[in-house]
């Protein structure tokens, strides 16, 4: 497990990178609102908490009903390990275990893959097809891609691209400092099992190296074993985990 100074550094990046609409401020923990779009942008997450925590836990309860979404904490090992069994005596259940994965980078930059295309801009194909290929609901477009466009950090999009130019696979980086975050790594599933995703993966990591990266950071379900071997196999090892408590 690494220290609580690093993990914070971990987060403030993963926060910049996933922005949320509203963030808002209660006894040490950031309430991020963003429309219903993703766990990671609608919860309540710890960064230097109080010792008060069922005022918080009201708080969070009142603004999330307020605007009509599920009232959701993103457990970190920032926050007390004491939370969980309180929260589950509240009536919050447990989901979605999680592990933030990290690797340092080579600085030799390895040579651009050819069928790799990387843009600085999100093109409205780069956000249809991922919205396709990670089945987005239809009633999360609209937020999905405010958030892609409210990224503040510098950011790359991938597309890989097949052998006739057809796109089956996209991925996103954002940078900031001496971290590179990778997001959105999605590979069509009539493709997957031919290393699409390490290609994918290496070519957001040299983009990063190249810019002044030192460390790539990303975040994987627990139960994704074959993405989870996959990260494990090209050098990412588990930095911190993290879990959601929803309230039923």
């Amino acid at each position: 497990m690494i220290d609580n100074a690093t993990i914070r550094s971990i987060e403030e990046c993963g926060f910049n990178a996933w922005p949320a609409k509203t963030t808002v401020l209660s006894g040490g923990w950031l309430l991020r609102l963003h429309d219903g779009y993703t766990k990671r942008a609608n919860s309540a997450n710890a960064w230097s908490p109080g010792p008060d925590f069922e005022a918080v836990r009201r708080d969070a309860e009142t603004l999330y009903r307020r605007h009509g979404l599920p009232v959701v904490f993103r457990l970190t090992p920032l926050a007390d390990p004491s939370l969980d069994e309180h929260l589950d005596h509240a009536g919050y259940t447990r989901v979605d275990p999680t592990i933030v994965m990290t690797k340092r980078l080579d600085r030799v930059v390895a040579d651009l893959d050819p069928m790799i295309r990387l843009e600085t801009k999100a093109s409205p194909h780069w956000l249809e097809s991922v919205a396709e290929a990670t089945a987005i609901p239809a009633a999360f477009r609209l937020s999905h891609d405010a958030l892609i466009s409210n990224i503040q950090r510098q950011t790359v999009f991938a597309t890989i691209l097949a052998e006739d130019a057809q796109p089956i696979g996209y991925g996103l980086a954002v940078i900031e400092g001496e971290r590179i975050g990778l997001f959105e790594l999605v590979v069509h599933p009539a493709w997957r099992g031919r290393k699409l995703g390490e290609r994918l993966v290496s070519a957001l990591m040299a983009w990063g190296a190249a810019q002044g990266a030192a460390s790539a950071y990303l975040q994987v379900g627990a139960d994704n074993i074959a993405a989870c071997r996959l990260y494990r196999r090209i050098g990412f090892s588990d930095a911190y985990p993290y879990h959601y408590r929803v309230l039923s």
